[in-house]
């Protein structure tokens, strides 16, 4: 309870500015996503989809949200890729969503396996873009902890544009299920 104390005098003092300004505040969840009792001792308030619930109703606002990091709220889940849609729909439908890390990701909250490329996961990528259009989002999808390409026997500049063919694939894969989120089958 101390946590949401501190949490909620913070957010009683930052909320009210932000309002005036027209300054959206989205913080991020926790990340690793760790059991909901937090890690040795120490509990994890804002690293369970419950927690992050419970936060963005503390100061209702329209400029008090998430940036919604879809992996670590996969990382979240027992069984993310079940699971994804009902929370993006629950943010999502009342405007919480500010901007999304999407990536996609192997394992779920107890056996956490590793960050991947967006077709190489276990999370159905198209069904999320659709639960995204369905609550009406309409900012960036952002590609988000892109494994590298091989990196072996590579210089540092070869290492540097290896990452940029990570990320301009992330990104013409998003464009891509952007583009046919809404089109029949």
């Amino acid at each position: 309870e101390t946590f949401w104390e501190r949490i909620t005098y913070f957010l009683d003092r930052v909320v009210p500015v932000a309002n005036e300004y027209k300054i959206k505040l989205a913080q991020h969840p926790h990340d690793p996503g760790l059991p909901p009792q937090g890690f040795m001792g120490v509990p994890n308030v804002l690293g369970t989809v419950e927690g992050l619930k419970r936060f963005v109703s503390i100061r209702e606002s329209p400029y008090h949200g998430l940036n919604f990091c879809q992996g670590t709220m996969c990382e979240m889940l027992e069984n993310p890729n079940a699971q994804i849609g009902d929370a993006i729909r629950w943010f999502g439908s009342r405007k919480k969503i500010f901007n999304v890390h999407f990536r996609n990701i192997r394992g779920h909250r107890s056996d956490f396996v590793a960050e991947c490329f967006p077709d190489d996961g276990e999370i159905d990528l198209p069904a999320t873009v659709q639960a995204y259009r369905e609550v009406g989002y309409d900012g960036m999808l952002m590609p988000d902890h892109i494994p590298g390409m091989d990196k072996r026997g590579r210089t540092p500049d070869q290492l540097r544009a290896a990452q940029d063919e990570s990320f301009v694939f992330a990104y013409g894969y998003i464009r891509g299920l952007i583009q046919t989120a809404g089109k029949p089958a």
